[in-house]
């Protein structure tokens, strides 16, 4: 049975569901799934709440992702249940722990395509900073050298100088 913001007792909830949707269209614009069973639900469903790149970002193990979903409909998220395995299928297929980006000839990390924790772990970043780095490439392009890494705000240029030789571009 589909959960709907009406039956929990707010008249108004499938038109502020609508005006929440139509004020997402920009994101999904911003970021394209992968095809796949599951993308249709996981763009209406998830993207009613907040912008597609949060699911890109995010690297969760299968458990992880069954749990975030959960979650998400016990805050109103519209899915039927047996839509659920579906969603979570889909998303730890596309969206579980990241591959390592390190290139396997050269041992260095990519950070054109490392995920935030990979950033972490392989450079030694805070959380805060590697996803400053992340935001900074979706929202600029890709690195080209390591100098480029300066620009982004809240990194301390000082720790990505001192792992440069590490760096793969």
């Amino acid at each position: 049975m589909r959960k709907d913001l009406c039956a929990k007792g707010k008249g108004y909830g499938w038109l502020v569901l609508a005006l929440v949707v139509a004020m997402a269209g920009p994101a999904w614009s911003q970021t394209s799934l992968p095809e796949g069973k599951g993308k249709e639900l996981v763009e209406v469903t998830c993207s009613a709440c907040h912008g597609l790149n949060y699911i890109t970002n995010g690297h969760n193990s299968k458990a992880d992702w069954g749990y975030i979903v959960s979650d998400m409909i016990s805050r109103g998220a519209l899915l039927e249940e047996a839509e659920i395995p579906i969603v979570v299928e889909y998303l730890a297929e596309h969206f579980g722990p990241a591959k390592p980006a390190a290139s396997s000839s050269t041992g260095k990390i990519n950070v054109n395509k490392a995920a935030a924790r990979e950033l972490v772990a392989s450079l030694g970043l805070t959380d805060n900073e590697a996803e400053a780095v992340v935001q900074y490439r979706q929202q600029n392009g890709n690195f080209t050298k390591w100098e480029d890494l300066q620009k982004v705000s809240g990194l301390d240029s000082k720790k990505i100088e001192a792992k440069k030789d590490q760096l793969e571009f």
